[in-house]
């Protein structure tokens, strides 16, 4: 399938894929964790996980193993992944942990 920009989005299975913002590395969206984000009471904003992939918003895409989500964190691709400001705080601690996933 045919994205906005002419690239393939999905793999030959019709499977989304999206690319690690850590890594960049394409892998099936399934295998990667998205991360919103979410307005605080004092009007700043935070990065965290979505798990269940239900939270409303843009998405950014990252392996869930430590190596990508310190990549990620440490270029602030996280950040301009989201078109946040740099004041936006990224709290991935509640993140439950997952299995490690072969690279590939």
């Amino acid at each position: 399938m045919k994205g906005r920009n002419g690239v393939d989005s999905s793999t030959r299975a019709g499977r989304p894929v999206r690319t690690c913002v850590g890594c960049r590395r394409r892998d099936e969206q399934a295998a990667l964790l998205r991360l919103v984000a979410r307005r605080d009471d004092d009007g700043s904003s935070s990065v965290v996980a979505d798990e269940r992939r239900r939270l409303p918003g843009r998405g950014a895409y990252v392996h869930p193993r430590p190596e990508c989500v310190e990549s990620a964190v440490a270029r602030r691709s996280v950040i301009r992944a989201l078109r946040l400001t740099a004041t936006a705080r990224i709290d991935l601690a509640d993140a439950p942990p997952r299995a490690p996933e072969q690279h590939g």
